[in-house]
This record gives C-alpha cells, structure tokens and sequence, in this order.
C-alpha cells in the first residue's frame, strides 16, 4: 500500500462494499451475525466436535471430567454421535475481520462491480452492543469476546482446547455435588469461574482449514438471555434477510463514555486506518474516500492496495 501515512500496525481489517461502508461509517456501526448464518456451513458445530472428543479423550484417564458433561449439554453445543444443529441462533455472534489489510481473496470476494474497502479497527478498542428501547439489561447477560484469531491447524487447534480444559480437575470437585456439575447452580458456577465463557470463547475460533487464506480474527459477543435463552432478547437481537434466512444480527457501536455491555447511542467506532482494494480509479477515489470519513469524524490515513490485480 502507498500513502505518505501508513496505518499503524496491529489493526484488524473489516472487508467491506461501498454500500457497506457509507453504513458503517454514517451509523457509527457495525453488524455481529449469529453464527449459524456465516458462510462456513459448520460454523460453531467443529469447535463443538472439538470440544466433545478432547474431553471424551479426557474422561478415559481422569473421571472427574465426567462431572463436565450436564455443563456442555446444557450449552446446546453438538456432540459428535448427535450433529443436531448447533447452538440456538440467540447465543453466538461474530464480527468478522481478517488479520491483513491487502488480502487478494478477499477483495474478491467483495469487489463486486466497483471499489471494496478493508477498515482497520483497533482490535483494542472495546465495542458495545446498541440496544432499542424494549432492550433491559437485567433479562440479559452480554458476554464480549474481544478479537482473537481464528485457528485452523489441528495443532492450534488443539492447543486451544488444552488450555481451556487443562488446569480444571481440582474446580471441578470443588464444584461438583455427588459427582455431577449443575449448571444452573450458582455456587457451582462461581466456583467454576470462568469455564463456560472460556467453553463458548473456544469454540467459535475453531474452523474448517480451507477458510485458512482468509486469515480471520473475530470479535465475538455472547447473548444469553436469564428468563428464557431460546428467547432472542427483544431490543437487543435484530433481523434481516440473507441467502441463509432470516438471519438474527446484533449492531455493534463504539463504547464511548458509558463502557457498558448494552448502550442506548452510537459513539464513533475505533476506526484507524481504511484500505482500498486494487483498482485503476486512482488519486480521486483515495481523496474521495479520506473526505467521507473526515466528514463523519474519522480523520485517518486512507492506502491503496499494492497488489497488480487486473478486475
């Protein structure tokens, strides 16, 4: 990329389209997708398998890891003998962004007929969930997730699930009551800490080796809600129509002053840098691009790509 600006380095980069880059920067935000409505088929339900196998492998040698079974049933995760369908869709939200800012296979896939963009955030900025006026935060527990890389190797993906799964047989029998781990006992929860976040946070970064050029990293927010978590929480989980269904969406915004899970107004995003794809449009569109963002308060540098792609 040239500029006489670089971005600065370590930020993660949102592919997007024209259309979607007026959205993101005029509302001040960005949409976190339930994760059966990705493009990954097995999204989810991998990191699930995963999961169910290791501590099968587990429980062969150590029978306190038992005691971890009603806990994962009562997430919806999937076992290996049982495919179901995932999590309910009112659980797992993804923003998805790559790792680099000047990546081929994902300008292409959202070149479409004219210009595409990659918006560098900083993956150290926290992000707040935008809730409508029916949105109570009492019903609801928000989990945010910040951005991790996504692992596609065996190896990494392995290592993952150690370090959720490898320090945890003394919490268990302090936890566990005859042997069994109740779920919804919060004694026993309080105990585990934070078993079922680090369970969840696991599984959504586990995914299909032939998704690997994308070199993704995700932001992930977890909603559940505490009267009904089949429920999606009113206020708080949106909908829009996709190839996939009716897909449930969160809208993310800046955190701004307040800092809480749930706000009720946009403040701007974290936006650092933005990239754009190859093209022969040139300087004009570089300059058009930089006057947009300032105009909505995001004065950063803007780059072109430096790859020789010929559309």
């Amino acid at each position: 990329m040239d500029q006489l600006t670089e971005p600065a380095a370590g930020l993660v980069w949102h592919y997007t389209d024209g259309p979607g880059l007026l959205a993101i920067v005029q509302s001040h935000t960005l949409w976190c997708t339930a994760s059966p409505f990705l493009n990954d088929a097995g999204e989810v339900t991998l990191g699930a398998r995963t999961l169910h196998q290791e501590l099968e492998r587990r429980i062969r040698t150590d029978s306190r890891y038992e005691a971890l079974l009603p806990l994962l049933d009562d997430t919806q995760w999937t076992r290996p003998d049982d495919p179901g369908e995932g999590p309910s869709p009112a659980t797992c939200f993804i923003l998805s962004a790559a790792q680099e800012g000047d990546l081929l296979v994902m300008w292409r896939l959202y070149g479409g007929g004219g210009e595409s963009y990659a918006v560098g955030l900083d993956p150290q900025a926290p992000l707040s969930v935008l809730g409508g006026s029916q949105a109570d935060p009492h019903d609801i527990r928000v989990q945010h997730r910040p951005w991790r890389p996504v692992r596609y190797g065996e190896d990494d993906q392995r290592a993952l699930v150690d370090a959720v799964f490898d320090e945890l047989p003394e919490e268990m029998s302090d936890a566990a009551d005859g042997g069994v781990i109740r779920p919804r006992d919060a004694g026993a929860m309080d105990a585990l800490g934070q078993l079922r976040d680090d369970l969840e946070a696991a599984l959504m970064l586990i995914k299909h080796p032939g998704f690997v050029d994308e070199r993704e990293t995700r932001y992930c927010v977890g909603i559940h809600h505490w009267l009904d978590e089949a429920a999606l929480p009113p206020g708080v989980v949106r909908h829009r129509a996709t190839a996939y269904g009716m897909a449930p969406y969160l809208v993310l915004t800046g955190a701004g002053e307040q800092g809480t899970p749930i706000v009720s107004t946009t403040a701007p995003l974290p936006i650092r840098a933005l990239a754009i794809s190859p093209s022969p449009n040139g300087r004009a569109a570089t300059d058009s691009a930089r006057e947009l963002l300032a105009s909505y308060g995001y004065d950063v540098p803007v780059v072109r790509s430096h790859i020789p792609y010929r559309e």
